[in-house]
């Protein structure tokens, strides 16, 4: 059974809250039919609301994606960082095939000498100095979590490729070699409640809400309805903006 998103639902009711005050009050005021501005207010909040369900799923999928990419990587750099050098060497070997030689602290593939530095901290010159001094007459390539400014243009002045934790993914990825488990699985995860206390963390949300339509209800009483029915408009309209746009 698919879980209930509880956001998107409600994100979802408030747009189309928003779009039923703003043409139920208009249309009111100009034709004086009820029935007719509830006609058209029900229309808008199911069409708004529809509107605002499709940008904001397809928003909230998308930055879930690219949000476990970066989890996944940088739980690889980690896990990378923390595993031996036999651990390394195998899993480069089962990813470049037969072909592949284990050589020392590196793996000779085709031409190229494959060097691996993953740690902690970025690739310093040091480490590439350490490269730049293993006798090798093909190309050098260098593996790592991700690399200091004056590591990478070192490495290029002796045409070393560099290749960071981005590059790796991608290719462990591809061949299906990623870790079944890594060795640190991040801090434990956030619950529910936390996860919706956090999300409606917008502080200009529900002033501008309730201002406009605080607003739009005085429309009703006053001699002078057209300025509360268009302030009150503008606030509701910023308030659904800064619930759709702002979505993270």
């Amino acid at each position: 059974m698919k879980r209930l998103n509880l956001p998107l639902a409600l994100d979802t009711l408030f747009a189309g809250i928003c779009a039923f005050l703003l043409f139920f009050t208009a249309v009111r005021f100009y034709t004086k039919s009820v029935a007719l501005a509830l006609v058209f207010g029900i229309c808008a909040m199911l069409l708004f609301g529809a509107l605002a369900y499709v940008y904001i799923s397809k928003k909230q999928n998308k930055n879930l994606l690219l949000s476990r990419d970066e989890k996944n990587k940088n739980l690889l750099a980690l896990h990378l960082s923390l595993s031996s050098d036999v651990y390394i060497k195998r899993l480069f070997k089962n990813l470049w095939g037969s072909e592949a030689k284990i050589s020392g602290q590196k793996i000779v593939a085709g031409d190229t000498a494959n060097f691996f530095c993953f740690k902690m901290e970025p690739l310093t010159e040091d480490d590439v100095a350490k490269v730049i001094k293993y006798r090798f007459d093909g190309k050098k390539h260098i593996y790592c979590a991700k690399s200091s400014a004056g590591a990478a243009a070192l490495a290029a002045n002796f045409l070393i490729e560099i290749t960071g934790i981005d590059g790796v993914y991608s290719a462990l990825k591809e061949n299906n070699l990623l870790p079944d488990k890594y060795v640190y699985e991040g801090p434990e995860k956030v619950g529910p409640l936390k996860k919706i206390k956090a999300r409606f963390n917008r502080k200009l949300c529900a002033p501008l809400f309730w201002s406009g339509a605080g607003l739009l209800a005085l429309s009703y009483f006053t001699f002078f309805p057209i300025y509360y029915i268009v302030s009150g408009s503008l606030l509701l309209i910023l308030s659904a903006a800064a619930l759709v746009v702002g979505q993270r």
